[in-house]
């Protein structure tokens, strides 16, 4: 299976966990197809008015995710429209599971690109975190 195909496997799992955590779940199929003018998430989750927005990423070992301008600025373009909250969602292969890193933790590199961090990923919300998000439910440990 190539790149590709290993991705939108990775969207429709993701697709899958949300489901089943009460999220109703659209995969945009045109996202990294020849959609220029369009402007897709990989993702859309919507749970109690709610709005999720990911761009997923799949690494085989723990790094740097690096995504390209014009992506990450349609990404954002779309997030802002919809009022949703952003995420990219990063499953690393090597059995951490995966993990969530909300919009404000990308950093943009000197050429413009975006990346994120190794620390950022370890940090990143996990999908108990995002049902939490959704219900607007809150820990114990949140009040001290």
């Amino acid at each position: 299976m190539g790149r590709r195909g290993k991705g939108f496997n990775r969207e429709r799992e993701l697709a899958r966990i949300l489901w089943k955590k009460g999220f109703a779940v659209l995969r945009a199929p045109a996202s990294g197809a020849k959609t220029k003018k369009l402007v897709y998430p990989d993702l859309i989750a919507l749970k109690k008015g709610t709005i999720l927005v990911f761009e997923v990423k799949t690494r085989e070992k723990p790094g740097i995710i690096y995504i390209d301008r014009k992506q990450f600025m349609k990404f954002m373009e779309f997030i802002r429209r919809s009022g949703g909250q952003g995420y990219v969602a990063v499953k690393i292969m090597d059995g951490r599971g995966w993990r969530f890193i909300p919009i404000d933790k990308v950093e943009e590199t000197r050429g413009g690109n975006y990346r994120i961090s190794l620390e950022n990923i370890e940090r990143g919300l996990r999908i108990s975190d995002l049902v939490k998000i959704a219900d607007r439910t809150r820990s114990l440990t949140e009040f001290l």
